[in-house]
């Protein structure tokens, strides 16, 4: 009992050592495992089409798909399989678009339909949401070919 009495400061001191160890070494290895992480986007492709209602512009963008993170792999061999599918129906698309829908700077009617061709060539909801980067706007004038 006199043991007890003389180390019970030091005794709770080693435990609460002990437990900040332990915190800190989780948080360390979650924050190590997070750092290898991937992107989950994996690219489409580029495009570069002119509608057949402006023949005064050439459009350029990359597409980019967002992943769900849970089935990345199988995702990313889904959108490699139907990868050309894809793009023909988005070109396809995109030489149909409104030329209303190209003026708008956040791209809101194309993100929808270009997710929507994403999402009806895949069979599962494996894709989260489409990425377009590198967005150009160019006048027919300056395009040499």
């Amino acid at each position: 009992m006199s043991f007890i009495r003389r180390f019970w400061a030091a005794g709770l001191i080693l435990i609460m050592v002990a437990i900040h160890a332990a915190v800190i070494g989780y948080v360390r290895s979650r924050v190590a495992r997070l750092k290898h992480l991937k992107s989950s986007a994996v690219e489409i492709g580029n495009f570069r089409f002119q509608p057949v209602t402006d023949k005064d512009s050439v459009y350029h963008f990359r597409l980019h798909a967002v992943v769900d993170p849970a089935k990345h792999m199988e995702g990313r061999e889904q959108l490699e399989k139907m990868k050309m599918e894809i793009v023909e129906d988005s070109e396809r698309m995109l030489r149909t678009a409104d030329v209303q829908w190209l003026q708008d700077p956040k791209q809101a009617e194309v993100r929808a339909r270009l997710m929507d061709v994403v999402v009806k060539h895949l069979p599962d909801k494996l894709i989260q949401r489409v990425l377009i980067t590198d967005w150009l706007e160019v006048p027919v004038e300056s395009i040499h070919l």
